[in-house]
């Protein structure tokens, strides 16, 4: 398993990201709105434009391409022939962030799959569960979908919960790998969302910009203003060690009570990714030590998230009858 690069950092005012549409989401410049905020430079593009680019002017010109979500037919049309070579890009070691919720008022519908083969099935819901924090997205129409045809090793962002309540099998954010780089994938409606439902989207889109730049070659320095990132970093620390003391004590009592081989196997994969991402959260030190270096935030987040699902292994196995 490898992290982010340990390049440099930069600041994000050097960082450049490409965002693709032919129209504003829902009537806003939501993303536009959002890193002009964060201080992150942008180009605009449409569907057509795009097709005069190869994927090697992506890859040395652009560190994140960002999909805007609620585009007319003619957009998905012309992206979905492109796939490939927006697949090439991150590949590369580049970040494709998606916002994927069609059946909005552009009336366009996305009709190939997203990359890796991934794809949204449509599905309303008012509100979606953030896992990593516990807490609710909230609009009138908080995603317009799920995703299915994800790959193992996907990390789940955010599920809908349209009766309040997560719903496990509806993962409605999901970030993972491909080749080198990442792709972020979202159902959820951040353009009429950020621009109308107040600060918790605001505040939950920005920390989406600023991980997934964070997996881009090299990790953004933010100015703590901006982001706490420096308390995210502490939060995950938090996570990753009383659910690794956790899993200890859950690891001798499932030895001792017999479980199987097999799912104590599972435990210790689980367990040892996140022992991975947790040692190169530490490559520049002692991570409480380096709390304020955003480079360390992504392997935290990893590692606090394999390590919930170490115990997750064990405690429902015991539970079994």
């Amino acid at each position: 398993m490898a992290g982010p690069p340990s390049a440099s950092a930069k600041p994000l005012t050097d960082y450049n990201v490409l965002i693709l549409k032919n129209s504003d989401a829902w009537g806003t410049p939501a993303v536009e709105d959002t890193l002009t905020d964060m201080g992150v430079p942008y180009d605009v593009m449409t569907s057509t434009e795009l097709q005069s680019r190869t994927s090697q002017d992506l890859i040395s010109a652009y560190d994140m391409i960002v999909i805007v979500s609620d585009q007319g037919q003619q957009f998905y049309d012309e992206m979905g022939s492109q796939m490939d070579k927006l697949e090439e890009y991150v590949r590369a070691g580049n970040v494709l962030e998606i916002h994927a919720a069609n059946w909005g008022w552009g009336g366009g519908l996305w009709t190939t799959p997203l990359p890796g083969g991934v794809e949204i099935r449509r599905s309303y819901s008012s509100h979606d569960y953030v896992l990593a924090n516990g807490t609710t997205l909230t609009s009138s129409y908080a995603s317009h979908g799920y995703f299915v045809g994800l790959p193992a090793n996907a990390e789940i962002i955010t599920v809908q919960a349209p009766t309040g309540a997560p719903d496990n099998t509806k993962p409605s954010t999901v970030l993972y790998p491909l080749g080198s780089g990442k792709v972020l994938v979202t159902g959820l409606t951040i353009e009429y969302s950020v621009a109308r439902m107040g600060s918790d989207w605001v505040a939950f889109y920005k920390e989406m910009v600023t991980l997934n730049l964070g997996y881009s070659t090299p990790a953004p320095v933010v100015s703590s203003r901006r982001v706490s990132f420096m308390m995210l970093n502490f939060y995950y620390y938090r996570r990753y060690t009383a659910l690794l003391e956790k899993y200890n004590a859950l690891y001798l009592e499932a030895v001792e009570g017999g479980l199987d081989n097999e799912t104590l196997m599972m435990a210790q994969g689980y367990n040892s990714t996140a022992a991975e991402y947790y040692t190169n959260a530490s490559r520049y030190g002692p991570v409480l030590g380096n709390l304020r270096k955003l480079q360390i935030l992504p392997d935290m987040r990893e590692a606090a998230l394999h390590q919930k699902q170490a115990v997750k292994t064990l405690k429902d196995a015991m539970a079994e009858p």
